[in-house]
Protein backbone atom coordinates (compact mmCIF):
# COMPACT_ATOMS: atom_id res chain seq x y z
CA UNK A 1 0.00 0.00 0.00
CA UNK A 2 2.73 2.12 0.93
CA UNK A 3 4.30 1.43 -2.68
CA UNK A 4 1.62 2.68 -4.81
CA UNK A 5 1.22 5.95 -2.58
CA UNK A 6 4.50 7.11 -3.06
CA UNK A 7 4.44 5.97 -6.65
CA UNK A 8 0.81 8.54 -7.14
CA UNK A 9 2.70 10.85 -4.95
CA UNK A 10 5.81 10.37 -8.11
CA UNK A 11 3.19 10.72 -10.42
CA UNK A 12 1.26 13.80 -9.29
CA UNK A 13 5.12 15.95 -8.98
CA UNK A 14 5.50 14.83 -12.01
CA UNK A 15 2.22 16.36 -13.46
CA UNK A 16 3.42 20.06 -11.66
CA UNK A 17 6.28 20.05 -12.85
CA UNK A 18 5.99 19.02 -16.44
CA UNK A 19 5.33 21.97 -19.15
CA UNK A 20 7.91 24.64 -17.78
CA UNK A 21 11.35 22.96 -18.55
CA UNK A 22 11.27 24.83 -21.50
CA UNK A 23 10.01 28.71 -19.96
CA UNK A 24 12.32 31.29 -19.98
CA UNK A 25 12.64 34.19 -17.82
CA UNK A 26 12.98 37.40 -18.26
CA UNK A 27 16.33 37.93 -17.50
CA UNK A 28 17.05 35.78 -20.54
CA UNK A 29 15.07 37.62 -23.42
CA UNK A 30 16.25 40.79 -24.75
CA UNK A 31 13.29 42.33 -25.42
CA UNK A 32 12.66 44.28 -28.42
CA UNK A 33 10.49 47.02 -28.94
CA UNK A 34 11.37 48.24 -32.50
CA UNK A 35 12.56 46.85 -35.84
CA UNK A 36 14.29 48.74 -38.56
CA UNK A 37 14.78 47.30 -41.93
CA UNK A 38 17.66 48.95 -44.94
CA UNK A 39 19.63 48.33 -47.31
CA UNK A 40 22.88 45.86 -47.27
CA UNK A 41 25.61 45.39 -49.46
CA UNK A 42 25.03 42.97 -52.34
CA UNK A 43 21.03 42.99 -52.48
CA UNK A 44 21.01 42.37 -48.55
CA UNK A 45 18.96 43.53 -45.55
CA UNK A 46 20.23 45.63 -42.79
CA UNK A 47 18.08 45.06 -39.86
CA UNK A 48 17.94 47.07 -36.72
CA UNK A 49 16.68 46.85 -33.29
CA UNK A 50 15.58 49.51 -30.19
CA UNK A 51 16.19 46.61 -27.11
CA UNK A 52 14.91 47.46 -23.48
CA UNK A 53 16.88 47.88 -20.99
CA UNK A 54 15.32 47.20 -18.23
CA UNK A 55 17.23 48.08 -15.33
CA UNK A 56 17.43 51.75 -16.50
CA UNK A 57 13.73 52.18 -17.52
CA UNK A 58 13.17 51.21 -13.56
CA UNK A 59 15.28 53.65 -12.33
CA UNK A 60 14.48 56.26 -13.87
CA UNK A 61 12.10 59.20 -12.65
CA UNK A 62 13.68 58.43 -9.58
CA UNK A 63 15.32 61.24 -7.02
CA UNK A 64 19.38 61.94 -7.42
CA UNK A 65 20.70 59.72 -9.92
CA UNK A 66 22.28 60.03 -13.23
CA UNK A 67 19.74 59.76 -16.07
CA UNK A 68 20.51 56.68 -18.05
CA UNK A 69 19.30 55.62 -21.34
CA UNK A 70 16.47 52.85 -21.14
CA UNK A 71 17.24 51.41 -24.32
CA UNK A 72 19.88 51.06 -26.83
CA UNK A 73 19.91 50.08 -30.61
CA UNK A 74 21.64 46.87 -32.23
CA UNK A 75 21.95 46.02 -36.00
CA UNK A 76 23.26 43.62 -38.77
CA UNK A 77 23.02 42.40 -42.21
CA UNK A 78 22.88 39.37 -43.43
CA UNK A 79 21.18 37.75 -47.33
CA UNK A 80 17.65 38.00 -45.55
CA UNK A 81 15.66 39.06 -41.99
CA UNK A 82 16.66 35.42 -40.64
CA UNK A 83 20.08 35.28 -41.46
CA UNK A 84 20.14 39.12 -40.23
CA UNK A 85 19.22 37.99 -36.49
CA UNK A 86 21.57 35.07 -36.39
CA UNK A 87 24.24 37.24 -36.87
CA UNK A 88 22.64 39.78 -34.37
CA UNK A 89 22.46 37.20 -31.96
CA UNK A 90 25.85 36.54 -31.78
CA UNK A 91 26.17 40.25 -30.03
CA UNK A 92 23.40 39.53 -27.51
CA UNK A 93 23.74 37.60 -24.27
CA UNK A 94 20.38 36.87 -24.27
CA UNK A 95 17.39 35.36 -26.63
CA UNK A 96 16.25 38.06 -29.04
CA UNK A 97 12.58 38.17 -28.46
CA UNK A 98 9.70 40.07 -30.59
CA UNK A 99 6.74 39.45 -29.11
CA UNK A 100 6.70 42.91 -27.80
CA UNK A 101 7.22 44.81 -30.58
CA UNK A 102 5.16 47.93 -31.11
CA UNK A 103 6.84 49.35 -34.36
CA UNK A 104 8.65 48.54 -37.80
CA UNK A 105 10.38 50.92 -39.38
CA UNK A 106 11.66 50.69 -43.40
CA UNK A 107 14.00 53.11 -44.00
CA UNK A 108 13.28 55.15 -47.57
CA UNK A 109 15.55 53.43 -49.68
CA UNK A 110 14.68 49.97 -48.48
CA UNK A 111 11.08 50.74 -49.26
CA UNK A 112 11.60 52.31 -52.76
CA UNK A 113 13.68 48.89 -53.68
CA UNK A 114 10.47 47.09 -52.73
CA UNK A 115 8.84 44.91 -49.86
CA UNK A 116 7.71 41.66 -51.31
CA UNK A 117 10.46 39.97 -51.13
CA UNK A 118 11.56 40.84 -47.33
CA UNK A 119 8.33 40.33 -44.78
CA UNK A 120 7.87 36.87 -44.62
CA UNK A 121 9.73 36.31 -41.62
CA UNK A 122 7.40 38.51 -39.25
CA UNK A 123 4.58 36.85 -40.61
CA UNK A 124 5.48 33.50 -40.00
CA UNK A 125 7.13 33.21 -36.50
CA UNK A 126 4.42 32.78 -33.79
CA UNK A 127 5.47 35.05 -31.22
CA UNK A 128 5.20 38.35 -33.62
CA UNK A 129 2.20 40.25 -33.16
CA UNK A 130 0.73 41.72 -36.32
CA UNK A 131 -0.91 44.72 -34.96
CA UNK A 132 1.74 46.63 -35.26
CA UNK A 133 2.46 50.52 -36.36
CA UNK A 134 4.48 50.68 -39.33
CA UNK A 135 6.42 53.75 -41.12
CA UNK A 136 8.65 54.77 -43.66
CA UNK A 137 11.53 56.95 -42.44
CA UNK A 138 11.83 59.99 -44.98
CA UNK A 139 14.94 60.52 -46.25
CA UNK A 140 17.11 58.38 -43.82
CA UNK A 141 17.64 54.93 -42.25
CA UNK A 142 15.70 53.18 -40.16
CA UNK A 143 18.57 51.99 -37.84
CA UNK A 144 19.17 55.95 -37.43
CA UNK A 145 15.88 56.59 -36.36
CA UNK A 146 15.61 54.10 -34.11
CA UNK A 147 18.55 55.47 -32.20
CA UNK A 148 16.46 58.91 -31.42
CA UNK A 149 15.83 59.47 -27.77
CA UNK A 150 12.42 61.35 -26.42
CA UNK A 151 12.32 62.84 -23.50
CA UNK A 152 8.76 61.75 -22.84
CA UNK A 153 8.42 57.93 -23.83
CA UNK A 154 11.15 55.33 -22.51
CA UNK A 155 11.62 53.45 -24.70
CA UNK A 156 11.44 56.05 -27.08
CA UNK A 157 10.09 54.69 -30.16
CA UNK A 158 6.75 54.59 -28.56
CA UNK A 159 6.41 57.79 -28.88
CA UNK A 160 5.19 57.91 -32.72
CA UNK A 161 2.67 55.33 -31.29
CA UNK A 162 0.90 58.27 -29.44
CA UNK A 163 2.11 60.79 -32.70
CA UNK A 164 -0.05 58.62 -34.98
CA UNK A 165 -3.06 58.15 -32.91
CA UNK A 166 -3.17 61.96 -32.14
CA UNK A 167 -2.55 62.68 -35.71
CA UNK A 168 -6.07 60.88 -36.28
CA UNK A 169 -4.05 57.55 -38.28
CA UNK A 170 -4.66 54.09 -38.20
CA UNK A 171 -2.24 53.20 -35.28
CA UNK A 172 -1.61 50.13 -34.40
CA UNK A 173 -3.75 48.24 -37.48
CA UNK A 174 -1.05 50.02 -39.76
CA UNK A 175 0.93 46.55 -40.61
CA UNK A 176 -2.42 44.95 -40.44
CA UNK A 177 -3.66 47.08 -43.00
CA UNK A 178 -0.67 47.33 -45.17
CA UNK A 179 -1.28 43.02 -45.45
CA UNK A 180 -4.32 43.47 -46.59
CA UNK A 181 -3.59 46.10 -48.95
CA UNK A 182 -0.84 44.04 -50.65
CA UNK A 183 -3.05 40.93 -51.33
CA UNK A 184 -5.92 43.14 -53.24
CA UNK A 185 -6.90 44.45 -56.26
CA UNK A 186 -8.86 47.21 -55.91
CA UNK A 187 -6.41 49.04 -53.20
CA UNK A 188 -2.65 49.85 -53.37
CA UNK A 189 -0.78 50.11 -49.89
CA UNK A 190 0.08 53.44 -47.99
CA UNK A 191 2.47 53.84 -44.97
CA UNK A 192 2.61 56.43 -42.55
CA UNK A 193 6.14 58.34 -43.27
CA UNK A 194 8.42 59.72 -40.49
CA UNK A 195 11.09 62.58 -40.55
CA UNK A 196 13.21 64.16 -38.17
CA UNK A 197 12.41 67.30 -36.91
CA UNK A 198 13.26 69.00 -33.23
CA UNK A 199 11.04 70.37 -30.13
CA UNK A 200 11.25 73.47 -31.80
CA UNK A 201 10.46 74.58 -35.28
CA UNK A 202 13.28 76.80 -36.48
CA UNK A 203 15.95 76.49 -33.71
CA UNK A 204 19.48 74.90 -33.98
CA UNK A 205 18.88 70.86 -33.65
CA UNK A 206 20.98 70.14 -31.05
CA UNK A 207 21.70 66.58 -28.67
CA UNK A 208 19.38 64.76 -26.93
CA UNK A 209 19.92 66.30 -23.73
CA UNK A 210 19.94 70.14 -25.09
CA UNK A 211 16.86 72.58 -25.12
CA UNK A 212 15.71 71.52 -28.68
CA UNK A 213 16.34 67.77 -29.22
CA UNK A 214 16.19 65.94 -32.11
CA UNK A 215 12.74 63.98 -32.20
CA UNK A 216 10.89 62.11 -34.78
CA UNK A 217 7.39 63.10 -36.07
CA UNK A 218 4.30 62.17 -38.34
CA UNK A 219 5.20 63.61 -41.88
CA UNK A 220 2.45 61.87 -44.36
CA UNK A 221 2.04 59.10 -46.22
CA UNK A 222 3.98 56.44 -48.38
CA UNK A 223 2.28 55.51 -51.56
CA UNK A 224 3.40 52.12 -52.85
CA UNK A 225 2.78 50.34 -55.91
CA UNK A 226 1.04 46.28 -56.43
CA UNK A 227 4.63 45.11 -56.77
CA UNK A 228 5.03 46.84 -52.99
CA UNK A 229 8.05 49.47 -54.35
CA UNK A 230 7.11 52.75 -52.52
CA UNK A 231 6.78 55.63 -55.26
CA UNK A 232 6.09 58.96 -53.74
CA UNK A 233 4.92 60.63 -50.28
CA UNK A 234 2.12 62.96 -50.17
CA UNK A 235 2.43 65.47 -47.63
CA UNK A 236 0.70 65.18 -43.75
CA UNK A 237 -2.54 67.40 -45.02
CA UNK A 238 -2.93 65.13 -47.74
CA UNK A 239 -2.50 62.17 -46.11
CA UNK A 240 -5.57 63.24 -43.59
CA UNK A 241 -7.40 63.74 -46.80
CA UNK A 242 -6.51 59.95 -47.56
CA UNK A 243 -7.91 58.81 -44.50
CA UNK A 244 -11.13 60.54 -44.67
CA UNK A 245 -12.21 59.70 -48.02
CA UNK A 246 -11.00 55.85 -46.96
CA UNK A 247 -13.19 56.76 -43.59
CA UNK A 248 -11.00 55.73 -41.14
CA UNK A 249 -9.78 59.39 -40.19
CA UNK A 250 -10.77 59.90 -36.27
CA UNK A 251 -10.23 63.59 -36.16
CA UNK A 252 -8.89 66.25 -38.18
CA UNK A 253 -9.39 70.79 -37.50
CA UNK A 254 -10.06 73.08 -40.35
CA UNK A 255 -8.82 76.39 -40.20
CA UNK A 256 -10.31 79.12 -42.33
CA UNK A 257 -8.34 82.87 -42.78
CA UNK A 258 -10.28 85.30 -44.80
CA UNK A 259 -10.76 89.01 -44.94
CA UNK A 260 -13.82 89.18 -42.63
CA UNK A 261 -13.58 85.19 -41.23
CA UNK A 262 -10.47 83.77 -38.97
CA UNK A 263 -11.94 80.35 -37.13
CA UNK A 264 -10.93 76.85 -36.63
CA UNK A 265 -13.31 73.68 -36.34
CA UNK A 266 -12.08 70.30 -34.95
CA UNK A 267 -14.20 67.37 -36.45
CA UNK A 268 -14.09 64.27 -34.15
CA UNK A 269 -17.00 61.92 -36.10
CA UNK A 270 -15.72 61.79 -39.51
CA UNK A 271 -17.54 59.49 -42.09
CA UNK A 272 -17.23 58.81 -45.70
CA UNK A 273 -19.31 57.40 -48.32
CA UNK A 274 -18.55 56.32 -51.94
CA UNK A 275 -20.74 55.75 -54.60
CA UNK A 276 -19.64 54.39 -57.91
CA UNK A 277 -21.82 54.67 -61.28
CA UNK A 278 -20.47 52.59 -64.68
CA UNK A 279 -21.66 54.06 -67.66
CA UNK A 280 -22.26 51.80 -70.62
CA UNK A 281 -19.40 52.45 -72.02
CA UNK A 282 -17.73 52.16 -69.31
CA UNK A 283 -16.81 55.19 -68.01
CA UNK A 284 -16.33 54.75 -63.95
CA UNK A 285 -17.60 57.77 -61.99
CA UNK A 286 -17.52 58.13 -57.84
CA UNK A 287 -19.41 60.28 -55.63
CA UNK A 288 -17.39 60.75 -52.38
CA UNK A 289 -19.31 62.48 -49.94
CA UNK A 290 -17.62 63.63 -46.94
CA UNK A 291 -19.35 64.73 -43.67
CA UNK A 292 -18.20 65.76 -39.96
CA UNK A 293 -19.48 67.01 -36.71
CA UNK A 294 -17.57 68.94 -34.53
CA UNK A 295 -16.83 71.65 -32.53
CA UNK A 296 -15.84 75.16 -32.88
CA UNK A 297 -12.98 75.98 -31.37
CA UNK A 298 -11.90 79.64 -32.51
CA UNK A 299 -13.85 82.83 -34.12
CA UNK A 300 -11.31 85.44 -34.05
CA UNK A 301 -13.92 87.66 -36.06
CA UNK A 302 -17.39 89.48 -35.13
CA UNK A 303 -19.66 87.09 -35.86
CA UNK A 304 -22.05 86.13 -33.61
CA UNK A 305 -22.87 82.28 -33.93
CA UNK A 306 -25.45 82.52 -31.84
CA UNK A 307 -27.37 83.80 -35.15
CA UNK A 308 -28.36 81.10 -37.10
CA UNK A 309 -27.18 82.56 -39.92
CA UNK A 310 -23.93 83.23 -39.09
CA UNK A 311 -23.54 79.40 -38.25
CA UNK A 312 -24.79 78.68 -41.31
CA UNK A 313 -22.27 80.87 -42.99
CA UNK A 314 -19.26 79.52 -41.42
CA UNK A 315 -20.61 75.96 -42.28
CA UNK A 316 -20.59 76.64 -46.20
CA UNK A 317 -16.95 78.36 -45.45
CA UNK A 318 -15.87 75.21 -44.19
CA UNK A 319 -17.41 72.86 -45.92
CA UNK A 320 -16.23 74.64 -49.32
CA UNK A 321 -12.54 74.76 -47.74
CA UNK A 322 -12.27 71.26 -47.39
CA UNK A 323 -13.82 70.23 -50.44
CA UNK A 324 -11.47 72.13 -52.60
CA UNK A 325 -8.25 70.88 -50.59
CA UNK A 326 -10.06 66.96 -50.73
CA UNK A 327 -10.75 67.42 -54.45
CA UNK A 328 -6.95 68.32 -55.11
CA UNK A 329 -5.64 65.59 -53.15
CA UNK A 330 -7.57 63.01 -55.13
CA UNK A 331 -6.58 64.65 -58.45
CA UNK A 332 -2.83 64.86 -57.45
CA UNK A 333 -2.75 61.00 -56.83
CA UNK A 334 -4.48 59.97 -59.78
CA UNK A 335 -2.94 62.38 -62.28
CA UNK A 336 0.47 62.00 -60.71
CA UNK A 337 0.52 58.25 -59.16
CA UNK A 338 -2.39 56.24 -60.95
CA UNK A 339 -2.67 54.32 -57.60
CA UNK A 340 -5.98 53.80 -56.07
CA UNK A 341 -4.58 53.86 -52.71
CA UNK A 342 -8.16 55.45 -51.31
CA UNK A 343 -9.69 51.67 -51.81
CA UNK A 344 -12.35 52.83 -54.42
CA UNK A 345 -11.99 49.28 -56.51
CA UNK A 346 -12.78 47.85 -53.49
CA UNK A 347 -16.17 49.83 -53.06
CA UNK A 348 -16.58 48.69 -56.87
CA UNK A 349 -15.60 44.82 -55.50
CA UNK A 350 -18.27 45.29 -53.00
CA UNK A 351 -20.78 47.07 -54.58
CA UNK A 352 -20.46 45.77 -58.47
CA UNK A 353 -19.27 42.48 -57.87
CA UNK A 354 -20.19 41.72 -61.86
CA UNK A 355 -18.87 44.26 -63.22
CA UNK A 356 -15.53 43.91 -61.02
CA UNK A 357 -14.08 41.30 -62.52
CA UNK A 358 -13.22 42.78 -65.51
CA UNK A 359 -12.10 45.80 -64.20
CA UNK A 360 -10.13 44.41 -61.80
CA UNK A 361 -6.95 43.46 -64.21
CA UNK A 362 -6.25 47.11 -65.24
CA UNK A 363 -7.60 48.82 -62.48
CA UNK A 364 -4.71 51.62 -61.81
CA UNK A 365 -5.30 52.82 -65.38
CA UNK A 366 -8.99 52.78 -65.21
CA UNK A 367 -8.67 54.50 -61.56
CA UNK A 368 -6.79 57.28 -62.81
CA UNK A 369 -8.88 57.91 -65.92
CA UNK A 370 -12.28 57.68 -63.69
CA UNK A 371 -14.19 60.67 -62.74
CA UNK A 372 -14.35 61.44 -58.76
CA UNK A 373 -16.26 63.81 -57.30
CA UNK A 374 -15.92 64.72 -53.46
CA UNK A 375 -18.46 66.79 -52.33
CA UNK A 376 -18.75 67.81 -47.95
CA UNK A 377 -21.10 68.32 -45.37
CA UNK A 378 -19.80 69.82 -42.21
CA UNK A 379 -22.07 70.84 -39.17
CA UNK A 380 -21.05 72.64 -35.95
CA UNK A 381 -22.32 70.84 -33.08
CA UNK A 382 -20.64 72.81 -30.33
CA UNK A 383 -19.92 76.45 -29.86
CA UNK A 384 -18.35 76.56 -26.73
CA UNK A 385 -19.08 80.23 -25.31
CA UNK A 386 -21.32 81.93 -27.42
CA UNK A 387 -21.60 84.57 -29.56
CA UNK A 388 -18.86 86.74 -30.64
CA UNK A 389 -15.18 86.51 -29.41
CA UNK A 390 -15.14 88.97 -26.26
CA UNK A 391 -12.41 91.08 -27.78
CA UNK A 392 -14.94 92.54 -29.97
CA UNK A 393 -16.60 95.29 -29.22
CA UNK A 394 -20.46 95.58 -29.37
CA UNK A 395 -19.70 98.10 -33.06
CA UNK A 396 -17.95 95.23 -34.36
CA UNK A 397 -20.55 92.80 -34.07
CA UNK A 398 -21.71 91.37 -36.72
CA UNK A 399 -25.30 89.47 -36.25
Amino acid sequence: MKKIILRLGVCLSVLFISGCWDRKELNELAIWIGSGWDVANNDGVEFSGQIVIPSNIQTQGGGGGTMQKGFFTISASGKNLSDALQNIQTKLPREAFSGQRRVIIFGEQFARRGLKRELDNTQRRAEVSLRTDVFVIKGATAKKALSVSNPLEKPPITATLGEHELSGGRGNTAYLDLLIAATSDGLRPSIPVLEFSSSQDGGKKGKSDSANPPLLRIAGVAIFDKNLKMQGILNMEENRHMLWVMGILKNLTIAVNKKDINASLTLNKLSSKIEPHISKNQQITFTVTLKGEGSLKENNSGLDVQYLNNLKRLEKEFEKISQKQVQQTVTKVQKKYGLDIFGLGEVIHRKKPNQWKSLKYDWDKKFSEADIIVKTDIKIKELGMDGPSLLFKESEIKK
